[in-house]
């Protein structure tokens, strides 16, 4: 058996579930795993039979029936990237999306200044594997990182996220739709991708997505669908630090009713559009002086 036999057989199998480009991107990251060379040399090797594909046949097959249930790659892989940080994950935490990377550029573009280090406090809320937490801790290391998520699955994965990356967060379990975080320090920076998908989109949606990523972390009841915006709201009168912002991922088809939550409390939104032409970020600044 050849490395090309293998990369075949994910070609006939996948071919309903992903595009050619896409079934050669998930091989030759399994290949580069389980074969620990570089995908360079893999692809030189293509005809070749090495001794190392013996034992790694079995690895390419486990992870080949899992991607047919239609299992997302990156739980196969155990990990994924997320700008230039690796995380694990698994089915306890959604995978980090592009638009997110984006959410946390905006963030890091409007603090970042050469004269003087942002070292303010910083609240992610909802955090998942600790993706947005980690890339501002990474980019404002003088900054207090608290990050907090309703599961106690999810937080272990983002502790050892963290851990992984070198960074010092300070993680709570907490339910935010039952909380004021009264414990908790005021804040400069609040940042959250909360559950926004209305319920009845399920069935829209990727099957892997749909049937394998959390659904606390992505749905919310039909008859209430900006439940953790208008939360945030609140939470952000209450702890915010004067002239502080948020930051929020939002529904592409909400962002009117978002806005508005937010403009009644603080009078400055602006909404920004993702890579894809969708309205997916909102930025609510504090104009005010805070208790």
């Amino acid at each position: 058996m050849t490395i090309q036999d293998i990369r075949d057989k994910f070609q006939e199998r996948l071919s309903e579930l992903y595009t050619k480009d896409e079934i050669d991107t998930i091989f030759f990251s399994l290949a580069e795993t389980h074969l620990r060379k570089d995908k360079n040399i893999i692809r030189a090797g293509l005809h070749e039979s090495w001794p190392e594909l013996k034992d790694a046949e079995k690895h390419f097959d486990f992870a080949l029936t899992n991607l047919m249930t239609g299992t997302p790659f990156q739980y196969v892989m155990g990990e994924t990237q997320f700008m230039d940080h690796k995380l694990f994950v698994n089915p306890n935490v959604l995978i980090p999306r592009p638009e997110t990377e984006e959410l946390a550029e905006w963030i890091i573009q409007d603090y970042t200044n050469p004269n003087n280090e942002f070292d303010g406090n910083i609240l992610d809320i909802g955090t998942g594997s600790g993706a947005l937490a980690i890339a501002l801790k990474a980019a404002f290391p003088k900054a207090s990182v608290h990050a907090l998520d309703i599961s106690p699955e999810a937080l272990e994965v983002a502790k050892n996220n963290a851990m992984y990356n070198h960074t010092k967060i300070n993680f709570h379990e907490i339910d935010i739709l039952n909380t004021f975080l009264d414990d908790l320090p005021y804040f400069d920076i609040i940042v959250s991708n909360p559950p926004y998908i209305p319920s009845s989109e399920k069935a829209e949606m990727q099957e892997q997505v749909s049937k394998h990523e959390p659904e606390i972390a992505l749905f919310v009841p039909d008859e209430d669908p900006t439940v953790f915006y208008n939360k945030i709201n609140q939470l952000a009168l209450d702890k915010l630090k004067p002239k502080a912002a948020v930051y929020l991922e939002i529904h592409q088809n909400l962002m009117e009713e978002t806005k508005k939550i937010f403009e009644f409390s603080f009078g400055k939104v602006n909404a920004k559009k993702d890579i894809s032409n969708n309205w997916r970020m909102l930025k609510v600044q504090q104009p005010f002086t805070c208790k």
